[in-house]
């Protein structure tokens, strides 16, 4: 059956769920962003090296709630200070961000193994970016040339010069730093977009590499890091990947198929459609059904499962997910940068601008 037949042909506005305010915690919501910026349980210890990672997503939750800066634990200029003692300048190294101080050698001759990570990089510009830094400190120039060492010849990026895996996460990563920073000269972008057309399965969604399962996360990769390269008129067969990503929703999304939902899919799978511009198909109830049994009514944020902890990711993801609907009480978001679009409005309208000059 072709899914994207026949179906109702009524506005977006027609199809959000009925009862939008009913029940999610938002104030809860905000004391749980500001709590994972000041403490974080210890079964979360394994994120102790990419800790600006968790600030982004914490940061990025206040400033979708609308709640920046007054909700921040600290003053702003504190955080865009501990942001920027990650900036790594050396010459002998890839410029760019590493993902917490505790990775900083306290030795006085060079580590060979402190290196900046293209992921720790793209949060630490976004989280600069959503915290109002004019990026006069940024080495932008040096971090976009930088990029050029970490792609390779089949068009895909490493996340450190060290590293052996490289796969669409990391070549979304790259587009979304070149994309901030204005400044394409580290990306080959024909390679970049064959390596992303390479990672398409028989399904006409994407696996993380060529050969690889078709998965939402690297979905969702794959397509906004061709709508950031303005490379999406290249990307033929897209509704058939929307028949693919319509296919992941039972109540919630899931990530491939026979596989539970999970609310980070919500979004994935959501912001997909979105850039494909074919949200208005999602069933909005059944998946702010699925978010509420996600949502922690205790002490805030949202969990993989119903039933399961918190954690910043799954948070900052479910409720952007419901702000691809234009929920009143979020701000609209970015379907490809996952932040807010007055964020992207400004960096559009004032950095760039400034830069262009």
């Amino acid at each position: 059956m072709n899914l994207l037949r026949n179906q109702d042909s009524s506005s977006i506005d027609d199809r959000k769920p009925s009862s939008l305010n009913d029940g999610f915690k938002f104030s809860l919501h905000s004391k749980y962003f500001s709590r994972c910026l000041t403490i974080l349980p210890s079964h979360t210890s394994s994120l102790d090296n990419s800790r600006v990672t968790v600030a982004f997503y914490s940061i990025a939750g206040l400033d979708i709630l609308r709640a920046l800066p007054l909700s921040l634990p600290y003053p702003a200029t504190e955080l865009i200070s501990w942001i920027y003692s990650l900036q790594s300048i050396t010459d002998s190294n890839v410029c760019g961000f590493r993902g917490s101080s505790c990775a900083i050698s306290l030795r006085t001759t060079p580590n060979p193994y402190d290196h900046t990570h293209i992921t720790m990089t793209m949060t630490a510009l976004l989280s600069l970016l959503l915290l109002g830094d004019n990026f006069e400190n940024v080495q932008r120039d040096k971090i976009a040339s930088s990029l050029a060492r970490l792609q390779l010849p089949t068009g895909a990026f490493l996340p450190t010069v060290l590293s052996t895996e490289s796969d669409l996460r990391f070549v979304y990563c790259a587009c979304v730093v070149a994309f901030i920073l204005n400044n394409w000269s580290g990306i080959n972008k024909d390679a970049c977009t064959n390596f992303i057309l390479q990672c398409q399965t028989y399904e006409y969604a994407f696996g993380q590499v060529p050969g690889a399962e078709a998965h939402g996360g690297s979905t969702f990769c794959a397509v906004a890091a061709l709508s950031l390269m303005g490379r999406l008129k290249d990307f033929e067969h897209q509704d058939d990947l929307v028949r693919w990503c319509l296919q992941r929703q039972t109540e919630g999304f899931n990530g491939r198929p026979s596989k539970a939902d999970d609310s980070c899919y919500s979004w994935w799978i959501g912001a997909t459609l979105k850039l494909c511009k074919k949200e208005n198909l999602i069933n909005f109830d059944e998946n702010q059904k699925f978010l509420h049994a996600t949502e922690s009514q205790e002490t805030g944020g949202f969990s993989k499962l119903p039933d399961s902890s918190a954690d910043p990711l799954h948070s900052y993801l479910s409720l952007a997910s419901l702000s691809l609907i234009y929920h009143e009480n979020l701000k609209p978001i970015h379907p490809a940068l996952i932040i807010s679009m007055d964020s992207v409005e400004r960096l559009e309208t004032m950095l760039h601008a400034k830069w262009s000059r």
